[in-house]
């Protein structure tokens, strides 16, 4: 039962974000065209009603992540089952030891993510916050930064058979997933892209007269 409401739980908040994210967007598009000032150039009408859009999404979104990460963080504390904690409740078929497996192989997987961040960051505040990532069964892991971008880590072998961490940057603005090596490289990949962001609103918005 816990597991049911620990995973609705995830989705729910996951759904909500993206609702946020859509919903900030036709905002301040439906804002950016009625609203558009007097004497924009009718070429400019669409790109800055697009500019709205996107500091629309971003506001609103900000807005709710107030509210969602809480949620999240309750969604990841809820025990995937109510058993004792030191044995473990034997399952009574194998949907059920398969449900916990799973459980456990996410989990496993957020706090290898975490343990491992200390390659990247030794602020031993931020990535290394178990708490923070969320693991897969593929045994992958994500850490939410902001809207629209991740922190993603999975292991792989080396020529010699040795297992490496890797953490790659993902963003909604560009698909090429992004090496990180350590926090100093990951705050100026997210300074580049907050800085592109402002700068494409600061071009699509009126010149001030």
């Amino acid at each position: 039962m816990n597991t049911f409401v620990r995973r609705t739980a995830a989705a729910l908040t996951e759904a909500a974000d993206a609702v946020t994210l859509v919903a900030g967007a036709a905002t301040g598009a439906w804002a950016g065209y009625t609203y558009v000032p007097a004497g924009l150039d009718t070429a400019l009408h669409l790109p800055f009603a697009g500019a709205a859009a996107l500091v629309g999404a971003f506001a609103v979104n900000a807005a709710a992540d107030l509210i969602l990460t809480p949620a999240r963080r309750y969604a990841q504390n809820i025990p995937a089952y109510a058993y004792d904690q030191e044995h473990g409740a034997v399952p009574g078929d194998l949907d059920e030891a398969l449900g916990q497996v799973a459980v456990a192989t996410e989990d496993d997987a957020a706090r290898r993510a975490a343990q491992a961040a200390y390659r990247i960051d030794l602020s031993k505040g931020l990535l290394s916050n178990a708490g923070r990532w969320r693991g897969y069964t593929n045994g992958e892991a994500t850490f939410y930064l902001a809207p629209g971008a991740v922190l993603h880590h999975h292991r792989e072998e080396d020529q010699y058979g040795v297992l490496e961490h890797h953490y790659l940057l993902l963003t909604a603005e560009d698909p090429t997933p992004v090496p990180i090596t350590n926090v100093q490289q990951l705050h100026h990949e997210l300074a580049l892209r907050a800085r592109e962001t402002t700068e494409a609103t600061i071009e699509a918005a009126p010149s001030a007269v």
